[in-house]
Protein backbone atom coordinates (compact mmCIF):
# COMPACT_ATOMS: atom_id res chain seq x y z
CA UNK A 1 0.00 0.00 0.00
CA UNK A 2 2.81 2.29 0.89
CA UNK A 3 4.72 1.76 -2.30
CA UNK A 4 1.39 2.30 -4.00
CA UNK A 5 0.42 5.44 -2.74
CA UNK A 6 4.35 6.53 -3.62
CA UNK A 7 4.08 5.57 -7.43
CA UNK A 8 0.95 7.73 -7.38
CA UNK A 9 2.77 10.70 -6.38
CA UNK A 10 6.40 9.93 -8.15
CA UNK A 11 6.29 13.53 -9.64
CA UNK A 12 6.89 14.40 -6.08
CA UNK A 13 8.77 11.60 -4.86
CA UNK A 14 12.19 14.31 -4.53
CA UNK A 15 9.94 15.81 -1.80
CA UNK A 16 11.02 12.58 0.25
CA UNK A 17 13.90 13.35 2.04
CA UNK A 18 12.41 16.21 3.16
CA UNK A 19 9.38 14.68 4.49
CA UNK A 20 11.34 12.83 6.23
CA UNK A 21 13.32 15.19 8.13
CA UNK A 22 10.24 17.00 9.02
CA UNK A 23 8.32 13.22 10.33
CA UNK A 24 11.49 12.87 12.39
CA UNK A 25 11.65 16.39 13.81
CA UNK A 26 7.86 16.26 14.68
CA UNK A 27 8.60 12.67 16.30
CA UNK A 28 11.19 14.18 18.91
CA UNK A 29 9.06 17.59 19.60
CA UNK A 30 5.93 15.56 20.24
CA UNK A 31 7.96 12.71 22.58
CA UNK A 32 9.79 15.35 24.14
CA UNK A 33 6.67 17.98 24.59
CA UNK A 34 4.34 15.18 26.06
CA UNK A 35 7.36 13.68 28.44
CA UNK A 36 7.68 17.55 30.01
CA UNK A 37 3.79 18.11 29.44
CA UNK A 38 2.79 15.04 31.23
CA UNK A 39 5.58 15.40 34.01
CA UNK A 40 6.98 11.91 33.09
CA UNK A 41 10.86 13.10 33.44
CA UNK A 42 12.55 14.58 35.82
CA UNK A 43 15.82 15.41 34.15
CA UNK A 44 16.59 18.54 33.12
CA UNK A 45 17.53 17.36 29.14
CA UNK A 46 16.62 13.32 28.76
CA UNK A 47 17.82 11.00 26.35
CA UNK A 48 15.46 10.22 23.36
CA UNK A 49 14.47 6.39 24.59
CA UNK A 50 13.53 7.75 28.01
CA UNK A 51 10.84 10.40 26.39
CA UNK A 52 8.58 7.43 25.41
CA UNK A 53 8.84 5.22 28.84
CA UNK A 54 5.33 6.22 30.27
CA UNK A 55 1.65 6.22 28.65
CA UNK A 56 0.79 7.81 26.39
CA UNK A 57 3.84 8.68 24.91
CA UNK A 58 5.27 5.27 24.73
CA UNK A 59 2.38 4.09 22.04
CA UNK A 60 3.56 7.53 20.14
CA UNK A 61 6.94 7.03 19.85
CA UNK A 62 6.73 3.80 18.71
CA UNK A 63 4.16 4.78 16.11
CA UNK A 64 6.62 7.71 15.22
CA UNK A 65 9.92 6.05 15.31
CA UNK A 66 8.10 2.68 13.12
CA UNK A 67 7.22 4.83 10.17
CA UNK A 68 10.31 7.17 10.42
CA UNK A 69 11.86 3.82 9.93
CA UNK A 70 9.79 2.58 6.92
CA UNK A 71 11.07 6.02 5.47
CA UNK A 72 14.49 5.58 5.84
CA UNK A 73 13.85 2.05 4.32
CA UNK A 74 12.17 3.41 1.13
CA UNK A 75 14.96 6.36 0.93
CA UNK A 76 17.49 3.77 0.34
CA UNK A 77 15.43 1.67 -1.82
CA UNK A 78 15.13 4.22 -4.30
CA UNK A 79 18.36 5.67 -3.90
CA UNK A 80 19.86 1.74 -4.46
CA UNK A 81 17.45 1.84 -7.70
CA UNK A 82 18.54 4.97 -9.15
CA UNK A 83 22.46 4.31 -8.54
CA UNK A 84 21.80 0.82 -10.62
CA UNK A 85 19.76 2.58 -13.57
CA UNK A 86 22.88 5.01 -13.51
CA UNK A 87 25.34 2.12 -13.50
CA UNK A 88 24.05 0.43 -16.20
CA UNK A 89 23.35 3.49 -18.51
CA UNK A 90 27.40 3.69 -17.47
CA UNK A 91 26.94 7.90 -16.31
CA UNK A 92 30.19 6.99 -14.47
CA UNK A 93 31.96 6.47 -17.88
CA UNK A 94 34.45 3.53 -16.34
CA UNK A 95 35.54 0.17 -17.39
CA UNK A 96 33.34 -2.86 -16.71
CA UNK A 97 35.59 -3.96 -13.46
CA UNK A 98 34.53 -0.51 -12.08
CA UNK A 99 31.13 -0.84 -12.98
CA UNK A 100 31.08 -4.33 -10.82
CA UNK A 101 32.70 -2.63 -8.17
CA UNK A 102 30.26 0.10 -8.04
CA UNK A 103 27.30 -2.11 -8.54
CA UNK A 104 28.66 -4.40 -5.14
CA UNK A 105 29.43 -1.20 -3.30
CA UNK A 106 25.99 0.15 -4.56
CA UNK A 107 23.97 -3.65 -2.91
CA UNK A 108 26.06 -3.26 0.68
CA UNK A 109 24.90 0.20 0.62
CA UNK A 110 21.64 -0.94 0.11
CA UNK A 111 21.81 -3.84 2.60
CA UNK A 112 23.15 -1.17 5.32
CA UNK A 113 20.70 1.08 4.53
CA UNK A 114 18.06 -1.63 5.32
CA UNK A 115 19.80 -2.78 8.68
CA UNK A 116 19.99 0.34 9.76
CA UNK A 117 16.11 1.02 9.51
CA UNK A 118 15.80 -2.53 11.05
CA UNK A 119 17.88 -1.19 14.16
CA UNK A 120 15.54 1.90 14.46
CA UNK A 121 12.49 -0.21 14.46
CA UNK A 122 14.10 -2.57 17.28
CA UNK A 123 14.59 1.28 19.51
CA UNK A 124 10.78 1.81 18.32
CA UNK A 125 9.75 -2.04 19.79
CA UNK A 126 11.99 -2.79 22.66
CA UNK A 127 11.40 0.00 25.12
CA UNK A 128 14.13 0.77 27.15
CA UNK A 129 13.03 0.47 30.41
CA UNK A 130 11.34 -3.00 29.95
CA UNK A 131 13.86 -4.84 27.38
CA UNK A 132 16.82 -3.32 27.99
CA UNK A 133 19.05 -5.35 25.90
CA UNK A 134 17.50 -5.61 22.78
CA UNK A 135 16.71 -1.84 22.91
CA UNK A 136 20.87 -1.05 22.97
CA UNK A 137 21.52 -3.43 20.54
CA UNK A 138 18.71 -1.81 18.20
CA UNK A 139 20.26 2.01 19.21
CA UNK A 140 23.55 0.53 18.31
CA UNK A 141 22.64 -0.08 14.79
CA UNK A 142 20.44 2.98 13.98
CA UNK A 143 23.92 5.31 15.09
CA UNK A 144 26.57 3.04 14.47
CA UNK A 145 25.62 1.52 10.60
CA UNK A 146 24.11 5.09 9.28
CA UNK A 147 27.30 6.16 9.16
CA UNK A 148 28.48 3.54 7.04
CA UNK A 149 26.21 4.31 4.96
CA UNK A 150 26.79 7.81 4.34
CA UNK A 151 30.38 7.07 3.60
CA UNK A 152 29.63 4.58 0.91
CA UNK A 153 27.32 7.11 -0.74
CA UNK A 154 29.64 9.54 -0.84
CA UNK A 155 32.04 7.74 -2.44
CA UNK A 156 29.40 6.58 -5.09
CA UNK A 157 27.85 10.21 -5.63
CA UNK A 158 31.74 11.14 -6.32
CA UNK A 159 32.27 8.36 -8.62
CA UNK A 160 28.97 8.73 -10.33
CA UNK A 161 30.08 12.70 -11.16
CA UNK A 162 26.75 14.14 -9.49
CA UNK A 163 26.28 18.02 -9.05
CA UNK A 164 29.16 19.04 -6.78
CA UNK A 165 26.53 20.19 -4.06
CA UNK A 166 25.37 16.56 -3.16
CA UNK A 167 29.21 15.63 -3.15
CA UNK A 168 29.82 18.70 -0.65
CA UNK A 169 27.10 17.86 1.27
CA UNK A 170 27.14 14.74 2.17
CA UNK A 171 31.02 14.94 2.78
CA UNK A 172 30.94 17.96 5.04
CA UNK A 173 27.57 15.93 6.66
CA UNK A 174 29.50 12.73 7.18
CA UNK A 175 32.53 14.39 8.61
CA UNK A 176 30.23 16.67 11.19
CA UNK A 177 28.23 13.63 12.14
CA UNK A 178 31.20 11.17 12.65
CA UNK A 179 32.64 13.93 14.98
CA UNK A 180 29.21 14.51 17.19
CA UNK A 181 29.28 10.93 17.49
CA UNK A 182 32.64 10.77 18.62
CA UNK A 183 31.66 13.66 21.28
CA UNK A 184 28.62 11.71 22.18
CA UNK A 185 30.32 8.26 22.80
CA UNK A 186 33.09 9.38 24.65
CA UNK A 187 30.84 10.99 27.87
CA UNK A 188 27.97 7.76 27.48
CA UNK A 189 30.37 5.38 27.64
CA UNK A 190 32.38 7.63 30.55
CA UNK A 191 29.11 7.77 32.88
CA UNK A 192 28.22 4.20 32.43
CA UNK A 193 31.45 3.05 33.21
CA UNK A 194 32.01 5.62 36.48
CA UNK A 195 28.43 5.84 37.49
CA UNK A 196 29.39 9.16 39.97
CA UNK A 197 26.57 11.34 40.76
CA UNK A 198 28.28 14.57 40.05
CA UNK A 199 29.27 14.03 36.51
CA UNK A 200 25.66 16.15 35.20
CA UNK A 201 27.25 18.03 33.02
CA UNK A 202 29.27 15.00 31.01
CA UNK A 203 25.58 13.32 30.83
CA UNK A 204 24.08 16.51 29.69
CA UNK A 205 26.29 16.75 27.01
CA UNK A 206 25.95 13.00 26.04
CA UNK A 207 22.20 13.90 25.49
CA UNK A 208 22.53 16.79 23.35
CA UNK A 209 24.85 14.91 21.49
CA UNK A 210 22.40 12.07 21.03
CA UNK A 211 20.14 14.44 19.79
CA UNK A 212 22.20 16.62 17.68
CA UNK A 213 23.78 12.74 16.16
CA UNK A 214 19.74 11.39 15.10
CA UNK A 215 19.35 14.61 13.62
CA UNK A 216 22.08 14.84 11.71
CA UNK A 217 22.10 11.30 10.42
CA UNK A 218 18.43 11.89 8.93
CA UNK A 219 19.65 15.56 7.39
CA UNK A 220 21.92 13.30 5.21
CA UNK A 221 19.31 12.20 3.29
CA UNK A 222 18.07 15.85 2.34
CA UNK A 223 21.03 15.09 -0.31
CA UNK A 224 19.54 12.60 -2.34
CA UNK A 225 16.37 15.34 -3.68
CA UNK A 226 18.67 15.99 -6.86
CA UNK A 227 19.14 12.09 -8.18
CA UNK A 228 14.97 11.66 -6.83
CA UNK A 229 13.94 14.43 -9.07
CA UNK A 230 15.49 12.76 -11.84
CA UNK A 231 13.03 9.32 -11.29
CA UNK A 232 10.03 10.28 -13.62
CA UNK A 233 7.99 6.96 -13.44
CA UNK A 234 7.45 3.96 -10.71
CA UNK A 235 5.21 1.57 -12.03
CA UNK A 236 3.12 -1.08 -9.87
CA UNK A 237 1.86 -3.78 -12.38
CA UNK A 238 -0.59 -6.42 -11.20
CA UNK A 239 -2.20 -9.12 -13.13
CA UNK A 240 -4.85 -11.99 -12.22
CA UNK A 241 -3.40 -15.06 -12.68
CA UNK A 242 -6.05 -16.76 -14.87
CA UNK A 243 -5.15 -13.55 -17.15
CA UNK A 244 -1.40 -14.79 -17.11
CA UNK A 245 -2.35 -18.46 -17.81
CA UNK A 246 -4.60 -17.18 -20.90
CA UNK A 247 -1.81 -14.87 -22.25
CA UNK A 248 0.74 -18.02 -21.99
CA UNK A 249 -2.04 -19.90 -23.57
CA UNK A 250 -2.07 -17.49 -26.30
CA UNK A 251 1.65 -17.36 -26.75
CA UNK A 252 1.52 -21.06 -26.60
CA UNK A 253 -0.73 -21.49 -29.81
CA UNK A 254 1.08 -18.51 -31.62
CA UNK A 255 4.57 -20.95 -31.18
CA UNK A 256 2.82 -23.65 -32.66
CA UNK A 257 1.72 -22.20 -35.68
CA UNK A 258 4.84 -22.12 -37.20
CA UNK A 259 6.04 -25.43 -36.09
CA UNK A 260 2.29 -26.52 -38.53
CA UNK A 261 2.90 -25.01 -41.65
CA UNK A 262 6.77 -25.95 -41.69
CA UNK A 263 5.72 -29.91 -41.03
CA UNK A 264 3.08 -29.37 -43.86
CA UNK A 265 5.50 -27.92 -46.10
CA UNK A 266 8.19 -30.85 -45.24
CA UNK A 267 5.12 -33.25 -46.44
CA UNK A 268 4.11 -31.69 -49.41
Amino acid sequence: MLFAASCSFCSFIYLLPIVTNVWIWISFGTTYGLAYAQNHTNQDFPYISYTGVDEPESGIFSFLLTVSAIMLAVNAEIRFLFIRESIQRNRANCSNRWQKIINWQNIIGLVVGLLSSIGLLMVACFQVDTMLLPHFVGAAVAFILPLVYMCLQSALTCKLKRARWEWLWQCINSAVTCIIFVIFIVPFVYVKVEKKEDLKDVLLLAKITELLLALSLYAFLISFMGCFKEIRVLTLNVQLVEDNHRYQDKENRQQQVPLTYQHERTIM
